[in-house]
């Protein structure tokens, strides 16, 4: 299931671009995105690269990033693509169910912001511009091998598969050859199925994440009228470095974006109770039947539009795209 003949490899799925095309009323392979150099990140100083934008189909990609065996020399490929598609599938949907209930003013959203989280979680652990981060992150799972005879032999071929485009890509990314092998290794080990029940370590991560009772879970979403948001090249932003808190911020579409807030619980408890009842406060916390997650909608709020714009461009890689070539707030 992990042949096929695809080449042109998207780390930032097209379907994410398409959610912030230039052109949205045109057909997909039509479909084209205005692409800006960072040429000053201290003064967010862009330069736009084409007046009419970079197409979708062949953005935000790379030759065969993704294939670690190359049948033959033939089309066919050995790759990661299948493992991403149940992803990239749901995206476009739950982003449309997600504006469309917010425009109805329903707050039956949780479903959608959830299942979005692990689609823009996923850009991260795939994207090329995050190796090192993905591999600090996950610093022995590359290592495991899976016990299953037949998903040991696909591990096996991720490691010592033909991979003709392998120096290219390394110099490329400015990697070993041995970090990319690990790297492919990580995203396999997490994605790969575990049972017949279709579950794999990552979900087991995105599930832990909303259901660690030592953690607060906050999704705060920010939905404009005409604005942009910015995309980034590395797909995700952070509102501050992980400390005792993980934050991760996600493009939605053209107007909207979305942070995720992880809060150590007890410094959230510090914060809001008297000293002498912190201690009951987070057991009380602890032992509640469910967890809970805090969501919030805000509307038209310019300046965390600029904050969230300006996060893009000092945390991009090189580049940053959007839906328009002017008027991008910054300020």
């Amino acid at each position: 299931m992990l042949a096929n003949e695809t080449r042109n490899q998207h780390f930032v799925s097209q379907t994410e671009q398409r959610l912030n095309a230039s052109n949205p009323n045109s057909g997909h392979r039509n479909l084209r995105i205005y692409s800006f150099l960072i040429e000053n990140r201290e003064t967010y100083q862009l330069k736009l690269e084409k007046n009419d934008g970079h197409k979708i189909a062949s953005n935000l990609s790379m030759l065969d990033l993704f294939s670690f065996d190359v049948l033959g020399g033939g089309p066919l490929r050995m790759n990661l693509e299948t493992l991403f598609k149940r992803y990239e599938d749901k995206i476009e949907i739950h982003t449309h169910n997600l504006l469309e209930k917010l425009a109805r003013r329903s707050t039956d959203i949780e479903t959608e912001l959830i299942d979005l989280f692990a689609a823009k979680m996923l850009n991260f652990i795939r994207n090329p511009f995050c190796i090192q981060k993905v591999l600090n992150t996950f610093p022995t799972l590359g290592r495991y091998e899976p016990t299953d005879p037949r998903l040991l032999s696909i591990y096996r071929r991720i490691v010592k598969g033909q991979k003709p485009h392998q120096t290219h890509l390394c110099q490329q990314l400015g990697v070993s050859h041995e970090t990319y092998i690990e790297w492919l290794r990580v995203i396999f080990v997490l994605l790969m199925q575990i049972g017949d029940d279709r579950s794999n370590l990552f979900e087991g991560m995105i599930k832990g994440l909303f259901e660690d009772r030592d953690t607060q879970a906050s999704i705060l979403v920010w939905t404009y009228d005409q604005d942009v948001c910015l995309l980034s090249d590395r797909s995700f932003c952070q509102r501050i470095p992980n400390d005792t808190h993980m934050t991760m911020s996600f493009n939605l579409c053209s107007t909207a974006f979305v942070d995720y807030i992880f809060a150590d619980a007890a410094t959230v408890i510090k914060g809001l109770v008297p000293p002498e009842f912190v201690a009951d406060a987070l057991t009380a916390w602890q032992q509640a039947p469910e967890p809970s997650i805090n969501i919030s909608v805000t509307k038209n709020y310019r300046p965390m539009l600029a904050q969230f714009n300006r996060r893009i461009v000092e945390q991009a890689q090189d580049r940053v795209y959007c839906a328009k070539k002017t008027g991008i707030v910054l300020e």
